[in-house]
Parts: C-alpha cells; structure tokens; sequence
C-alpha cells in the first residue's frame, strides 16, 4: 500500500492574514466603497491587525503553558 505525502499547514498567522485581508476589504467596500484605495487599506489594515492577534494569542497560550508545566514557584521538594 502507496503512502500519500503529508501536507505542509501553512502557518496560522498567515492564514489568520488572509481572512483578515479579505475581512477589512468587505468592511472597507461597505463603509467607504467610493472612495479610491480605501478598500485595500482597510484590507491591510484588517490582515495586519489578524496576524498580531493570532501571533499575540500563541504567544500568550506558550507563555501559560510553560507556567503550568514548571509548576508553583514556591514549591518546596520534600
């Protein structure tokens, strides 16, 4: 029996970018559909915001996660 290469995730942060992106182009054609380039910066602005967020939330979950695995600080051995 053949075994199918596994497939690469891309990382979460760019695909939390990408949804961003296409979040604040949505946003950026209900508010401000007329104005030129508007879109596309509520684009950036929205895949930048998206990527810090997911990047900020793993950060943050390894932080917990190292604390909770050290255990108490104070602990005594005995």
């Amino acid at each position: 029996m053949r075994r199918l290469p596994q497939r690469q995730r891309a990382p979460r942060e760019i695909v939390a970018a990408i949804i961003g992106a296409e979040a604040g182009i949505g946003v950026g054609l209900l508010a401000v559909g007329g104005t030129p380039l508007a879109p596309l910066a509520f684009g950036a602005l929205g895949a930048g915001i998206a990527a810090g967020a997911v990047y900020a939330r793993n950060t943050l979950v390894r932080r917990w996660l190292r604390a909770q695995l050290r255990g108490p600080r104070g602990a005594s051995a005995s």
